[in-house]
């Protein structure tokens, strides 16, 4: 193959979709004048070359990194003088990245690494700026008249090392804060190479693939930052302390472990540690045997991942909420968001969105802050503690729409996208939103939980799917602060796909998620109806009792009323001979 060295800069239209759906014809026209008048001439003035447009977007190189810039910030400068008079609605932005890389040359095409990096830089760049990598900026600083923001290393997609970005000052455009974005202060991890305990050298490969595995799902999650495993395995076989190596990789946190096999037995043990002060936060061993070792080894993945995440987010709302709530970070007051949330409470709820709107207006790019604001109104909608459910949604689509746009392997956005879009009606997409998210990382518990929302919202509900997807959720995060609703969605999706029969399973999962500590009212309910039908009336009333207790203008007429998805009415009905059980222990009819 051959290759060379040259400058790429990678653009596209901000908000093309939003402007063709407004004036299709208009908008094509519009762009091809600036392309044709501005576009195209700026780049040849400076020596470079059109690789191929998009669309929307173009791909260009330039032999020199100074030309690339200087080309790019007279484009910008031309096409926000030529745009000034429109409505900002119709106004017509270009997001600019710009790499320094090796290419492959493919006939007339450019193909690689550095290609993705330049994309991915405009991916970061606001409507009408510019955002470079550090050999772009080595180059350019000091012999182009323009100011450079420093925005620090961002982890951006398919892309495994992070990227050291600058933003260029481009008159009009949104400038990026003075210092780091507060989002990319995200809980920071290493996995550090397992410990061979074996006699047997060779078992080696067992424990690095594991740890190889465990880097790479755990780096799925956009809530954490975690390091490249070349960095971790170049501590592989030194004795150092733990403390030593997080202050040398400037992380939060540390997973080390070991694994052990004797015959045909695997032992594998694995901690999270907290670097600051070396405490264990959590810590976990597994034995198996060897019949199949690529499935013991997806296996053990799997509960690493699922045990480290979970406690690491645990440890850090238990940190944030020890802090007063003056004078937090963006990622602190994000934090605080989501520990309300999760308390499922109005209050909780109505906090939620306070912290996390003050995080967004600290950090607007803040993507994880924007998609947990979603989840806030889907959740507000879905237990019925919203007052205009249709506004709720409307914004909860848009904020998940905004963090997708930001970072569009935020999972949790997918995931928000989905159940929103299914309140609307719109399966197919709610589907492929879901699917979305899972392929981005199917180790999220929420990830399988938010499916069995869908599932919910389907017309003709699969309740097979339901309580599959729940049961995956609750096996992936056994201790979430959700995992209630994990519990009683197999509940439900059993009952479902039962002809409505209230079975031993089904019961089962409502007692459990009753047990919860989160648990909310609608939990209790449908487990004293549960009972009532099955002639546990003590269980009945007790349970019924406490959904009081959440809920004291509980009603049955407020019950038939609270839930929005399509088969609701339906399953009123078929609940409606436990229910009147109930109304005779004291649920008060309207």
């Amino acid at each position: 193959m051959d290759r060379r060295l040259t400058t790429i800069v990678a653009a596209d239209l901000a908000g093309y979709s939003r402007l063709m759906a407004a004036d299709e014809e208009g908008t094509i026209s519009r762009l091809q004048t600036i392309l044709n008048d501005v576009i195209r001439p700026g780049i040849t003035d400076h020596g470079g070359r059109i690789v191929k447009t998009m669309g929307d977007g173009l791909l260009v190189e330039f032999p020199s990194t100074v030309s690339a810039l200087n080309s790019t910030l007279s484009v910008q400068t031309q096409v926000a003088g030529e745009e000034a008079g429109t409505t900002e609605d119709r106004r017509m932005q270009f997001r600019v990245g710009i790499n320094l890389g090796d290419v492959v040359i493919d006939g007339e095409d450019i193909l690689g690494d550095g290609v993705n990096i330049a994309a991915r830089l405009e991916s970061l760049a606001p409507p009408g700026g510019i955002c470079i990598s550090r050999a772009v900026y080595e180059q350019v600083k000091g012999k182009v008249d323009a100011g450079f923001t420093a925005l620090g290393a961002q982890q951006v997609k398919n892309i495994p090392d992070p990227v050291e970005v600058w933003q260029v000052g481009v008159e009009g455009a949104a400038q990026a804060p003075t210092k780091p974005s507060d989002s990319a202060k995200r809980p920071s991890i290493v996995i550090l190479p397992f410990d061979n305990m074996s006699s047997d050298p060779e078992q080696d490969f067992l424990a690095d693939g594991i740890v190889e595995d465990v880097t790479t799902e755990l780096s799925r999650f956009r809530t954490l930052f975690v390091i490249a495993r070349n960095s971790a395995f170049s501590y592989k076989g030194t004795s150092r302390d733990v403390r030593e190596i997080a202050q040398e990789l400037d992380v939060s946190y540390v997973v080390e472990g070991s694994v052990r096999r004797a015959g045909n037995r695997l032992r594998i043990t694995a901690q999270l540690i907290e670097a600051a002060t070396g405490a264990h936060i959590w810590a976990e061993r597994w034995d198996r045997t060897m019949e199949d070792l690529f499935d013991v080894q997806d296996e053990l993945t799997s509960v690493i991942v699922s045990g480290v995440e979970p406690e690491l987010g645990a440890h850090e709302r238990s940190l944030v909420r020890r802090k007063p709530t003056d004078n937090m970070t963006a990622w602190e007051l994000y934090q605080r968001g989501v520990s309300e949330q999760v308390k499922f409470t109005d209050k909780g709820l109505a906090e939620a969105s306070v912290f996390l709107q003050r995080a967004i207006d600290l950090d607007p790019n803040f993507a994880q802050a924007h998609a947990t604001m979603a989840r806030t109104c889907w959740t507000a909608v879905i237990t019925g503690r919203s007052a205009d459910p249709a506004s709720e949604i409307r914004k909860g689509i848009a904020s998940a729409r905004k963090a997708i746009e930001i970072d569009d392997r935020e999972e949790i956005a997918h995931v928000a996208l989905g159940v929103l879009t299914a309140m609307t009606g719109d399966e197919p997409e709610a589907m492929s939103c879901i699917k979305t998210a899972q392929a981005l990382n199917p180790n999220n518990a929420t990830c399988h939980y938010a499916m069995a929302m869908v599932c919910m919202f389907q017309k003709v509900p699969d309740g097979t799917l339901m309580e599959h997807s729940a049961r995956a959720a609750i096996r992936l995060s056994p201790r979430d602060p959700r995992v209630f609703l994990y519990h009683f969605m197999a509940g439900v999706g059993e009952w479902v796909k039962n002809d409505f029969q209230q079975t031993e399973g089904s019961m089962q999962s409502y007692s459990e998620a009753c047990t919860q500590p989160n648990a909310d009212w609608y939990v209790y309910l449908g487990a004293a109806a549960a009972c009532a039908i099955r002639g546990k009336t003590d269980h009945a009333q007790a349970f019924l009792n406490r959904a009081l207790v959440h809920n004291p203008g509980l009603t049955l007429e407020v019950y038939r009323t609270t839930f929005l998805h399509p088969a609701w009415p339906e399953w009123f009905e078929h609940s409606r001979p436990e229910l009147e059980l109930l109304v005779e222990l004291g649920l008060p009819r309207e």
